[in-house]
């Protein structure tokens, strides 16, 4: 779909089609330069961007560490902003949390939690929590089984067409005069005089270099990768935090469930309604393995099954499963914490040539690419002496949905993933 023609020399060149490259691309063009490119290895999205939860959301789980609370309310603010900007791919959705009778965070320390939260994004809260009655809970969450129930609380965070906003974004910034190559992958980087010179190489194997000022790494899991690969050293070390989810049969939800591991692991869980289907998720767990093929194990399906299964009435099986999919998240590394402890911030690392400079970013979160993609325009226009501010907060310049389509292979938006095909 996008396939423009690769240029010999640019400003700025962003490796990696995810929310966030897209989301520098948009950035830096609503700035007034158009001499950008970007380029990625497959189709715009089509890694974790597509892979997420599918909330915009400010991370309720995240008040666990006050360190953390700058990022939700920032992740609060963005949420309630992208809901104006594209009201049609990020849409309110009520949580539903239930406490367990004898397991899990108390009462107390929920209603504290959700308080926070509220305060957090004040004038900008979707609605604020509220307990629900007992005959409320048997109406809108019937599947759970309240037997082990103490009390069930309501909240609002938003859902959306990860997919869709990817592609919005894209169509964004091409609407301001960007361009942009899908199928073209970076083989290798190296510095110059002039700049940083990145060899490419097409779906035909053919290679070809573009020569640029500024170069963006936004390849998430492989941004280090290709560094090394290229004798560059990393400014930062980080991991591949491996998130499963199974889409099950549309189970009747017309809310999400937002639950707690029973086993005491302090993981959360989501399940929600999706364009028909039902979703499950999460897992976190360090991956190791190739980048190229990110598949569930039979063990992270029964994980995730065995936690659903203790809230609801009526368990689910593995014939209920009718695809899975994973996504990475690339975090950088903070000593001694697990990967459900590490901090959903973000850092930038800086490499500086004789005249250019490369950014490579670790971490972020799809709720707040917008802020990071400013952030990241922000060092380079103030490297290139250039004090002209980020504008992805007007309307004006967001593509319309009729000028964002989806590929015809990603409208079904179940296709791409595995049908059942574990490990």
């Amino acid at each position: 779909m996008f396939q423009d023609d690769l240029p010999a020399r640019v400003r700025v060149l962003v490796i990696g089609g995810g929310i966030h490259g897209v989301g520098v691309l948009h950035d830096l063009a609503s700035r007034g330069w158009k001499d950008i490119h970007l380029v990625e290895k497959n189709t715009i999205g089509s890694g974790t961007s597509s892979r997420s939860t599918k909330l915009i959301h400010g991370g309720l789980r995240y008040l666990k560490r006050i360190s953390d609370f700058g990022l939700v309310s920032e992740a609060l603010y963005e949420r309630h902003l992208l809901q104006t900007l594209a009201p049609d791919l990020v849409k309110p959705v009520e949580f539903l949390f239930p406490v367990l009778t004898d397991k899990g965070l108390p009462k107390w320390q929920v209603k504290i939690g959700l308080s926070l939260y509220d305060r957090l994004a004040g004038k900008y809260n979707i609605r604020k929590h509220k307990i629900m009655e007992k005959s409320e809970i048997a109406k809108r969450a019937s599947i759970l089984d309240e037997g082990k129930v103490s009390a069930v609380y309501s909240f609002w965070d938003a859902q959306t067409d990860d997919l869709g906003l990817v592609y919005r974004v894209a169509f964004s910034a091409k609407k301001l005069g960007v361009s942009i190559t899908e199928n073209v992958a970076v083989v290798g980087i190296r510095a110059t005089d002039d700049g940083w010179k990145v060899t490419l190489k097409d779906s035909n194997g053919a290679l070809k270099e573009i020569s640029t000022l500024y170069l963006v790494n936004t390849l998430g899991p492989w941004a280090n990768k290709i560094l090394e690969d290229s004798g560059i050293a990393p400014t930062h070390r980080a991991i591949n935090n491996k998130g499963s989810h199974l889409i099950l049969r549309d189970l009747g939800l017309t809310n999400g469930l937002f639950l707690q591991s029973f086993r005491g692991d302090g993981r959360i869980f989501f399940l929600l309604p999706w364009f028909g289907k039902t979703l499950l998720g999460t897992t976190e767990k360090v991956f190791e393995d190739s980048l190229d093929k990110v598949t569930i194990s039979g063990d992270e399906i029964e994980y995730l099954l065995e936690n659903i299964n203790y809230f609801l009435k009526e368990p689910l099986q593995v014939a209920d499963v009718e695809s899975t999919f994973a996504g990475l998240r690339w975090l950088p590394i903070e000593k001694g914490l697990t990967i459900t402890q590490i901090s959903r911030s973000h850092v930038i690392g800086e490499i500086a040539c004789r005249r250019g400079l490369m950014l490579t970013v670790y971490g972020g979160k799809l709720t707040t690419y917008r802020s990071l993609a400013a952030e990241v325009g922000d060092i380079v226009f103030k490297h290139f002496g250039d004090h002209t501010k980020s504008k992805t907060h007007l309307q004006t310049l967001w593509a319309q949905q009729n000028e964002s389509p989806l590929p015809p292979e990603m409208e079904k938006r179940f296709e791409h993933f595995d049908q059942v095909g574990t490990n």
